[in-house]
């Protein structure tokens, strides 16, 4: 596998094996809790049937007690949140109260101590380019270069793995960090996969930007390694990302340290309108193609969805080693080139 520039290529030279129809599993289902019976207390007094209501009593709405969630800190209430489970639920946290990502033990997923792995150097090969136009010029149209968003046409082809692993291989850079930020706000696959689904993140500073960012950033027991979770989900998720508040947080997660990348786990382009207005703000894009798998017409149609392919990479995803073996002599499961630069529905989680 060795990075080529594609900006003159055609998609209609590339050959693409039909898609196998894929059976999906249904999604976990978190088995309700048992109601408890109460006490019913001491008798109720006898009222006079025309006796006026209190207004304190009046009911506007029922809402069952196993249903009330409490806010996590830094959280604030405001209409339009879509409540579910405990904050931060699950995660596996070190000693240090850091994010454990080896303690997962995700398969496929990079360790610092997998220096001269398969899937290291495929990483090395695929970083660089990008670390290259991240500090090598300056942005296009007022957009910062180290602002880069992970994403793909349709779900399934691996972008939150894909993105995952970046940042781990970015860490390892002796002068850069690395910040992964899930802005998957309608289905955040990134935040569950880390455990970290019901922690306050994204979501929760674009609807109060006096949440202090540093609150929520997440570290990890990978140096130079932090996360910032989707946060809750909420209703109105493309606005949000469309605000001048999600703009001013982007100018500052770009400025405040000189040396940080920020990778975005992007909504596949093909699946909600958050994706669109994403790229347009980001100042490259990674656009992530299972191999033999995604039909071409669906990669043009990813593609048509941005007002420009100038800043746009693709990664190769799930090639077959074989692929590449009569021409290098050896084989890589991934591919990346230049140039190419939800409507499709959810289905598996996204590897």
């Amino acid at each position: 596998m060795q990075p080529q520039e594609a900006a003159g290529a055609s998609a209609h030279d590339v050959q693409v094996e039909p898609i196998e129809p894929v059976a999906f599993e249904p999604a976990d289902v978190r088995s309700e809790k048992p109601l408890i019976e109460e006490d019913p207390g001491p008798p109720l007094p006898d009222v006079p049937p025309d006796a006026p209501i209190p207004r304190s009593a009046e009911v506007t709405g029922v809402r069952h007690e196993a249903d009330e969630v409490p806010a996590a800190p830094g959280r604030a209430e405001t209409a339009g949140y879509i409540e579910e489970g405990e904050p931060g639920e699950g995660a596996y946290l070190d000693s240090e109260n850091r994010l454990s990502i080896q303690m997962l033990g995700l398969e496929g997923v990079l360790s610092p101590d997998s220096d001269r792995s398969r899937t290291a150097e495929e990483y090395r090969m695929i970083k660089r380019p990008l670390l290259t136009r991240a500090f090598g010029q300056n942005g296009v149209g007022g957009t910062h270069r180290n602002l880069i968003m992970v994403t793909s046409s349709v779900e399934g082809e691996g972008k939150t793995f894909s993105s995952l692993n970046l940042a781990i291989s970015i860490a390892m850079e002796m002068d850069r960090t690395v910040l992964l930020v899930d802005s998957d706000l309608a289905k955040p696959g990134l935040s569950r996969l880390l455990k970290i689904s019901n922690m306050p993140g994204l979501t929760d500073r674009l609807i109060d930007d006096n949440v202090d960012l540093r609150d929520l950033l997440i570290k990890t027991d990978i140096p130079k390694f932090s996360v910032l979770p989707a946060g809750r989900r909420h209703r109105r998720s493309t606005e949000l990302l469309a605000s001048n508040t999600m703009r001013n947080l982007l100018d500052e997660l770009a400025l405040r340290y000189p040396d940080r990348v920020v990778l975005f786990d992007s909504p596949p382009l093909l699946a909600t309108s958050e994706a669109s207005v994403l790229a347009e703000q980001m100042g490259q894009i990674c656009l992530v193609v299972e191999s033999a798998v995604t039909p071409q017409f669906l990669v043009q149609d990813a593609v048509g969805q941005l007002s420009s392919a100038d800043n746009v990479s693709l990664l190769l995803n799930k090639c077959k080693p074989d692929l590449f073996l009569g021409k290098y002599g050896y084989g890589y499961g991934y591919g990346y080139g230049y140039g190419y630069g939800y409507g499709y529905g959810y289905g598996n989680e996204d590897r």
